[in-house]
C-alpha cells in the first residue's frame, strides 16, 4: 500500500526552523545534518521552544556517520533501517519511525535532507506524545485485513464485505467478456457499495468522522479486500480488453532478448538491476493495486539506493530495461488495472505512486510504439537495408554483434553482415578485398624478402608483416567465430536471403550448431526470415533440430510472434509430406502452442491447433508445471480457440463407428482392417470400418457438418431417411420410385441416394457415432436444431445413448444449453431424465448450477429424482444453493408445481 505523505513544505516544525532558526538551519545545509520533522498530526498544540528544535537536528558522528548521531541538545540516536532510536538514561529507549525522507537543495545547490518522523524524538516535559493519534500504515493485504477488523470491532464489516464481493460474483457472471468501460463501472460501484457497508459499522464511522487519514486508510483497506475478491475474474476480462496491445508489446519485447545496459547508456553505478528485475516481476503475482505499486515502488528504490540521484529522464531508460527483462506477458494488462482501478486514490493524486505510474506506462508506450528500437518486422527492419538509418539504440545492438578489424575472417563475416554478396564471393575465392583502398605508403614486400628479422623481432617491418594477411588463414564456408557461428548462421540472424543461397550453394552445413545448439534454421526462424527459413528447407534442413534448450525452430518462431515463418514451417511440412513434431516439448515440456498461447499471438495459435486437429494430435499436453496451453492463455481469445479447437477435434475425427449391418468391399483382406473399441454407450453393436474405405469416412464426415450447420435435407441426404417428423411417414431406406427415369420431388432424391448407396455402402445407421461417441442427434442438440433434433427422433435416434468420454446423453447437453424445447422433445421421445453422465449428474443438477429454472419444472413434471447424489455428494438443490439459485432450490422443496 501507499506511505503516509505530505508536503514537508507546509509541515509547522519545518517553518518554524527555516523562519526563525535561521543560523541552526544554515550550519545543518552546509554541514550536511539530517533535520527530523514530526508528521503534522503529531505536532504539539503549544509554541515550540529550542529544546524541540534542537532535539530534532541530528549531527554524524565522525566513527559511524552513516548509522549513529548525537542532537544538538547532546542526546545518543541510533538509525536501524527505517527506526530511530533515542538512548535515555532509563532501560527502555524510545524509538520512532521514519515514514519518509527527501532531498532538498538550497539556491546555491546544496544538498540537504529532511526525514518526516511519525512522532516527535524528542521533546520538553510541556510535550505529551500520547495525546498524539496512531498513525497507520498499510503495506499488504494483511494489513488491511488487521484494520478493518480492529479499528471495526470484529470481523463484521469483513464478512458484510464477503457478502457483497459473493453478491457481486454470482450477477456478473461473464466478467471477462465485458468492456473496459463497463469493468471500471461496475468495479466502481462495488467500491462505494463497500464503502457504505464499512462506514455503517458505528466505530468505524465515528473514528473517521474527525480522522481523514483514518478515513484514507479506511478507503484504501476496502479497495484492497474488494479487489483481491474479484481479481481473478476481473483481471481476465482487463487482459481480454488489452489483448491485441499486449501481444504486440510482447513481439518487440521477444525480439530484443540481445538488450544489454550499454545500449541504453545506463548509469553504471546502478548495481541492482538485477534485484530490480525480479521485484518488478513479481508484480504479476498480486492481486491489488497496493501490492503491485509495493512491487514497482521497491524495484524503483532498488535501482536508486546507491545514492546516486536518478532524474526522470534516467529511470526511464532503467525502466525500459527492467520491462525487457522481466519476462511478463501482460503488461497492458497491468497498467490498465494500475491506472483505472485505484478506486481510493482522489482524482488529482500527483504524489510518488502516480509518478511511479506514469513512468512505468511511459516506459511500456515507448517500447510499444517502436520509435526506440525500429520496426518489429524482421523483412521491414531497416537495420538489415544497407543504407537505411535506424534508431541509436538498434546500431548500438547490432555493432555489438558487428566484426570489425583487418583480419580476413572478420571482414567475411563483416560482409555477411552486411549483406555484401560479392565481397563474401571475393573472400572464399580468396581473393582479399578491403572495404576501402588502403593509402599505399610502401611497397608490398615479395614472397622472398617475407622473413622477421627474428622470432621475436618487433620492428615497423616485422610489424606490417606479421599483420598481413595470411592465404593459409583466409575464410571458408566452414569457419567459425568466437560464438560458435558459421557464415550461414550469421547471414540468418541478419536475414540476408542472398548470402543463404549462395553460401547453400557452395555446399555450407546445414545443420552446424554454435556453442548453444543452435542451426542456422533456429536463428532463421527465431528472427522472423522467411525467406532464409524456406531456403534452408529446401536445401534439406532438419526441421524438427532441437538446440541445447531442446527447442525447434517451431519453439523458436512460437515465442517471438514470428506468424510468417510459423506458416513457412508448417505450409512446408504439408507440401512436402515431411513430419513436423507440432507438440516436440522442450526442456521445461513447453510445446510451441504454450508459448504462443503464454504471449498472446492468437494468429499462431490459430495455426497451431489447425494442425493439431487435422492431425488427430493431443490439445492437451501438460509441461512441466502440469499446464496445458489452455491454462497458459491470458485473454478469452485464446481460450476459445482452444476450446473450439476440441469440438472440431471431434467434428474431423478420421475413424468413426457405424452399424455392424454394414459390410466391407469384397475382396479386402481381413489384417487390414482396424479394430476400435466397440460403442458400449449405444443401443446398438459398431465395429470398426475398413481404413482403406475412404469414401464412407468422407461420407460420415460431411453428414456430421450438414448436422452441425442444421442443413435438415443434406443431412437426411447422407443419413438415408426421409424428412419426416412421425414414424409412419419415416423410412429408413429408399422407397421405390415410379418409374426408373421419375424425376417427380418424391423420386429425385432417392435417384441421388441409391445411386450414391450403390458407389459406396449400404444405408447409415442413424446412432453412428465417432470414436468420442457423438451421433447425429448429440451434434443435433448441441448446436439447437430443433427440427432436425425431431426428425432424428422420429427416425428412430436413441435419445439415451452416451458419449463415450463424458457419457453425455442428448438430454444433458440439451439441459446445459438451457434449451427448453428441444428437453421436452427428447422426454417425449423416452429420455431418461434420471440418466448420469461421468461426474455422476443427472439433468436436474445441469438445470440447477445453470439456473434454468424451466429446465427444473420439466424435469420434476417429469419425476425426476431429486435426491440422486453425484460424485461431489451434492443433490440437484445443493448445486443450486451453492450458487445463489435460491428460487430453484425453493422449487424442488416448495409447495406442489404446476406445469
Amino acid at each position: 500500500m501507499e506511505r503516509y505523505d505530505e508536503d514537508l513544505a507546509e509541515n509547522s516544525f519545518f517553518q518554524v526552523l527555516q523562519r526563525e532558526y535561521v543560523d541552526v538551519f544554515e550550519q545543518a545545509v552546509q554541514l550536511g545534518w539530517i533535520i527530523c520533522a514530526p508528521r503534522t498530526g503529531a505536532l504539539p498544540k503549544y509554541a515550540l521552544g529550542q529544546d524541540d528544535i534542537f532535539g530534532h537536528v541530528l549531527v554524524p558522528c565522525e566513527e559511524l556517520p552513516e548509522t549513529h548521531f548525537r542532537t544538538l541538545n547532546d542526546r545518543n540516536v541510533v538509525l536501524n533501517g527505517n527506526v530511530l532510536v533515542l538512548e535515555n538514561s532509563v532501560s527502555n529507549p524510545h524509538s520512532v519511525h521514519i515514514l519518509f525522507e527527501e532531498t532538498y537543495y538550497d539556491d546555491d545547490m546544496r544538498k540537504y535532507k529532511v526525514m518526516c518522523l511519525e512522532d516527535p524524538l524528542y521533546a520538553s516535559h510541556a510535550f505529551a506524545p500520547s495525546s498524539c493519534t496512531d498513525l497507520v500504515i498499510l503495506n499488504c493485504l494483511r494489513d488491511c485485513v488487521d484494520l478493518l477488523w480492529t479499528e471495526g470491532g470484529g470481523g463484521k464489516v469483513l464478512e458484510g464485505l464477503d457478502i457483497l464481493i459473493q453478491d457481486f460474483l454470482l450477477k456478473n457472471p461473464t466478467l471477462e467478456e465485458e468492456t473496459l468501460q463497463t469493468l471500471r463501472d461496475l468495479g466502481s460501484a462495488l467500491f462505494s457499495e463497500a464503502i457504505q457497508v464499512t462506514l455503517s459499522d458505528p466505530r468505524l464511522g465515528e473514528k473517521t468522522k474527525t480522522d481523514q487519514y483514518l478515513l484514507d486508510a479506511v478507503k484504501l483497506a476496502v479497495e484492497t479486500y474488494v479487489l483481491h475478491g474479484i481479481y481473478k475474474q476481473l483481471i481476465k476480462g482487463i487482459a481480454a480488453c488489452k489483448a491485441e496491445e499486449d501481444a504486440r508489446l510482447n513481439r518487440v519485447i521477444k525480439n530484443l532478448s540481445d538488450l544489454q545496459v550499454r545500449d541504453l547508456d545506463i548509469d553504471p553505478q546502478l548495481f541492482n538491476l538485477t534485484k530490480a528485475k525480479f521485484e518488478l516481476a513479481s508484480i504479476e503475482g498480486h492481486s491489488t493495486p497496493l501490492g503491485k505499486l509495493g512491487c514497482l515502488k521497491r524495484a524503483i528504490l532498488l535501482v536508486t539506493s546507491t545514492g546516486a540521484i536518478v532524474s526522470s529522464d534516467e529511470l526511464l531508460p532503467t525502466l525500459l530495461f527492467l520491462v525487457v527483462k522481466a519476462n511478463l506477458p501482460n503488461w497492458y494488462a497491468h497498467i490498465t488495472f494500475l491506472k483505472f482501478f485505484r478506486f481510493s486514490a482522489s482524482s488529482s493524486d500527483s504524489g510518488e505512486q502516480s509518478f511511479n505510474i506514469s513512468s512505468l506506462e511511459a516506459a511500456i508506450e515507448h517500447l510499444y510504439s517502436g520509435s526506440l528500437f525500429g520496426s518489429t518486422t524482421p523483412e521491414a527492419d531497416s537495420v538489415l537495408q544497407p543504407g537505411c538509418t535506424s534508431s541509436p539504440v538498434l546500431k548500438s545492438m547490432e555493432e555489438a554483434l558487428g566484426y570489425n578489424g583487418v583480419d580476413p575472417m572478420a571482414r567475411f563475416f563483416e560482409c555477411i553482415r552486411l549483406g555484401r554478396v560479392e565481397d563474401v564471393k571475393d573472400i572464399l575465392d580468396g581473393k582479399y578485398k578491403p572495404f576501402e583502398k588502403e593509402a599505399e605508403s610502401e611497397p608490398s614486400l615479395v614472397e622472398s624478402d617475407a622473413q622477421l628479422c627474428h622470432p621475436l623481432c618487433s620492428c615497423d617491418r616485422c610489424e606490417k608483416l606479421m599483420s598481413k594477411p595470411k592465404k593459409d588463414i583466409m575464410p571458408t564456408i566452414h569457419t567459425r567465430e568466437e560464438r560458435g557461428y558459421t557464415g550461414l548462421h550469421v547471414a540468418c540472424i541478419f536475414g540476408r536471403p542472398a548470402i543463404v543461397d549462395m553460401l547453400i550453394d557452395l555446399g555450407a552445413d546445414l545443420h552446424a550448431t554454435d556453442f548453444r545448439g543452435a542451426t542456422p534454421l533456429h536463428y532463421a526462424a527465431q528472427r522472423g526470415h522467411q525467406n532464409a527459413v524456406l531456403l534452408l528447407l529446401h536445401a534439406g534442413a532438419d526441421i524438427n533440430k532441437c538446440d541445447g534448450d531442446s527447442n525447434t525452430p517451431l519453439h523458436l518462431c512460437s515465442l517471438n510472434g514470428q506468424v510468417a515463418c510459423v506458416k513457412a514451417l508448417l505450409f512446408y511440412a504439408e507440401s512436402v509430406g515431411c513430419d513436423i513434431t507440432i507438440n516436440a516439448q522442450n526442456n521445461v515440456l513447453d510445446t510451441p502452442l504454450h508459448l504462443a498461447s503464454r504471449w498472446g499471438y492468437s494468429a499462431i495459435v490459430e495455426l497451431l491447433i489447425d494442425r493439431i486437429v487435422i492431425l488427430g494430435l493431443k490439445l492437451k499436453v501438460y509441461n512441466n508445471r502440469k499446464l496445458t496451453a489452455l491454462d497458459c492463455a491470458h485473454n478469452r481469445h485464446i481460450a476459445r480457440l482452444i476450446l473450439d479447437a476440441e469440438v472440431r477435434k471431434d467434428e474431423l475425427e478420421s475413424y468413426v463407428r457405424i452399424d455392424v449391418n454394414f459390410k466391407s468391399p469384397t475382396g479386402c483382406p481381413e489384417e487390414t482392417k482396424l479394430n476400435f473399441d466397440k460403442c458400449t454407450e449405444s443401443s446398438e453393436v459398431y465395429q470398426s470400418i475398413n481404413c482403406h474405405d475412404s469414401k464412407h469416412m468422407k461420407h460420415i464426415e460431411k453428414m456430421l457438418k450438414a448436422v452441425k450447420v442444421g442443413d435438415v435435407k443434406l443431412a437426411c441426404f447422407y443419413l438415408g431417411i426421409e424428412e419426416k417428423t412421425t414414424n409412419s411417414e419415416s423410412s429408413l431406406a429408399p422407397r421405390a420410385l415410379c418409374h426408373p427415369l421419375c424425376q417427380c420431388s418424391e423420386c429425385a432424391p432417392n435417384i441421388n441416394l441409391n445411386q450414391e448407396s450403390s458407389e459406396t455402402f449400404n444405408t447409415m445407421s442413424i446412432n453412428a457415432c465417432n470414436s468420442d461417441g457423438y451421433s447425429a442427434l448429440h451434434t443435433a442438440v448441441t448446436h439447437e436444431h430443433l427440427h432436425l433434433t425431431k426428425v432424428l427422433l422420429s427416425q428412430g435416434a436413441d435419445p439415451n445413448q452416451q458419449t463415450s468420454s463424458r457419457r453425455l446423453s442428448s438430454l444433458h447437453i440439451a439441459a446445459q444449453n438451457c434449451n427448453l424445447d428441444i428437453m421436452q422433445c427428447l422426454v417425449t421421445h423416452g429420455a431418461h431424465v434420471d440418466l448420469r453422465d461421468v461426474c455422476g449428474n443427472t439433468a436436474l443438477h445441469h438445470c440447477c448450477v445453470r439456473g434454468f429454472d424451466q429446465g427444473v419444472m420439466l424435469l420434476l413434471h417429469w419425476k425426476a429424482t431429486k435426491d440422486l447424489l453425484n460424485l461431489s455428494d451434492s443433490t440437484p438443490a445443493q448445486e443450486a444453493e451453492k450458487r445463489g439459485h435460491w428460487h430453484i432450490v425453493e422449487m424442488i422443496f416448495g409447495k406442489t408445481l404446476s406445469y
